[in-house]
Parts: C-alpha cells; structure tokens; sequence
C-alpha cells in the first residue's frame, strides 16, 4: 500500500512547491518586445540567441536550461542553439550555472564580471543580469547564476516565465503567447 500512495505523495509535493515557487517569484517585468538602446536580445528577426552552459553543471540545471531552450522556441519559433562548455560565435549569448559547480560563472566572478556577493551562501537564490564582454568576441551576454542548484534552476525558469511560458503550462496545459521579439532591460534581477 505504501509504495502506491508514495508517488501520489510525491506528486502532491511537487505541486505545492510549484505553486510555492510561483508566488515567490518577482514581479518586476524586464522582458519587452520592443528593443531599447542597451537591451540584450534573446531573439528577433528569426534568430534566437544561443546558450552556454558548463558541462560540470548539476544534471537538475541542465535539464532546466534545456526547458529553457525549448521555451524559447516555443514563443519566438526560434530554438536557439545550445553549447556546453565551448563559447558559441555569436556577440550575444545567454550562460547558466551554478556559483562552485559551473566554471564559467566563476570565471565571470573571478574577472568581476558578475557580484554575487547578495546570494553566495544563501540558499535557492539567484541573480539576473546583462554582462558586457563576459568573454573574448562576446559583446554580452545574459547571465543566470544560483546560489546553489535550485537557485539556477529557478533563475532559469524566472526567465521562462517572464517571456511568456507559465509555470501552469505543463500541470495545467496554459496557452503559450507567441511572440517574434524578445529583449532584456539592462538590470541586475535578485531573488
């Protein structure tokens, strides 16, 4: 009997923390459609801005960049590409990682590139931000870093959730808005 209630358990946990994870997410809007001087694009005129994540990474994180990559492309049409480890050539590029587990988030620390001074030692917390010249030939890049992997992992779907994609789409089957542009403010996004 035990082994037949367990996943509906785990089911029922799941959920509650989705809904959890919902109501705790901000609500300060730094996705357009329309481009200002600035903004970093994820994805216009056809092309969508390609992803980079370490190869170290926690699996829990790879997973999530790979919903963020298919999310994307369900709103824009446009499924960006995604690289591990091996810097893409492209001037704008969006990078995920954990502060300790992904080499290129602390690469970005150690260069001064990112302060994660607000959420390294906290815990599920994670930063959101616009780098200029993260690395060599990369004009910038969108940086989602996490205290620790839930922290990435829900970095990572803030940025899902704020270009349109609900946390409702899998459990509840919401509709997906289209859209043919989507740019990022230049801000530094904590929670």
């Amino acid at each position: 009997m035990r082994n037949i209630l367990l996943p509906s358990v785990l089911s029922l946990c799941l959920f509650q923390n989705l809904i959890h994870a919902q109501s705790t997410f901000g609500t300060e809007q730094f996705i357009s459609s329309e481009k200002e001087k600035g903004d970093f694009t994820i994805s216009a005129e056809g092309l969508s801005a390609p992803l980079l994540i370490s190869s170290k990474e926690w699996p829990g994180v790879t997973k999530a960049f790979r919903d963020l990559r298919a999310d994307i492309g369900k709103v824009t049409s446009s499924l960006p590409e995604l690289f591990t480890d091996k810097l893409p050539d492209s001037k704008e590029i969006i990078i995920a990682g954990t502060i300790g587990k992904s080499q290129l988030i602390d690469q970005l620390i150690k260069s001064k590139k990112i302060d994660t001074n607000k959420i390294t030692g906290k815990w599920e917390t994670f930063i959101i931000q616009i780098v200029k010249k993260p690395f060599k030939g990369v004009k910038q890049a969108l940086v989602i870093a996490g205290s620790d992997k839930r922290g990435t992992i829900y970095g990572i779907y803030e940025l899902s959730r704020q270009i349109g994609v609900s946390p409702w789409y899998w459990w509840a089957d919401v509709p997906i808005t289209k859209k043919e542009k989507l740019y990022v403010k230049p801000f530094t996004y904590i929670d």
